[in-house]
């Protein structure tokens, strides 16, 4: 169940129709697991299993694309905005600098398109190579967080846990 959860958490973190098929194959394990351990510990399963499959894919994706990620020497090009539900939005069209084809890239406000930002600025931008994660900018890019891998962790013991205690429970040896 773990590692099924985390190829669910990864497909998640790509944009489009993979979130809804990670999201799918996510609770369908989720339910054979809450049908395997019984009703209490199975609930348990999939509230815990869920909150792992939130926590982990974005660490993943931190972890990778500051392991894997090209870094360009770029320029903002166009820095817009656009309204939120809660305030004003920011968007900034990146354009590579230090490759033979220029290449445009839309980075918004949580992968670093942020109010200090100009047209003409030289900044680095870090690419996935396989385009799977969204391209961010070098100030945005530093690794997986303490708390997201303490918090992963945490939520997959406790989604073990009540896996064994639901385990136990259906072959009578809880008391």
């Amino acid at each position: 169940m773990p590692l099924a959860m985390t190829g669910c958490a990864w497909l998640a973190q790509h944009q489009g129709a993979l979130v809804v098929a990670g999201g799918f194959l996510a609770m369908l394990v989720l339910a054979v697991a809450w049908a395997m351990c019984g009703a209490g510990p199975g609930a348990c399963v999939a509230v815990f299993g869920f909150a792992f499959m939130l926590f982990v894919g974005p660490a993943m994706g931190d972890y990778v694309i500051d392991d894997r990620g090209v870094r360009h020497g770029a320029v903002i090009g166009d820095v817009s905005t656009y309204r939120k539900k809660h305030g004003d939005g920011r968007a900034c069209t990146v354009v590579t600098t230090d490759t033979a084809k220029p290449g445009a890239y839309e980075v918004d406000d949580p992968d670093g398109c942020d109010d200090g930002l100009r047209e003409g600025q030289s900044v680095t931008l870090v690419v996935d190579p396989e385009g799977w994660l969204k391209p961010r900018l070098s100030s945005h890019v530093n690794g997986a967080a303490p708390y997201l891998i303490w918090t992963s962790a945490g939520l997959l013991t406790a989604t073990e846990s009540f896996v064994l205690y639901g385990r136990l429970g259906r072959r009578g040896l809880r008391k």
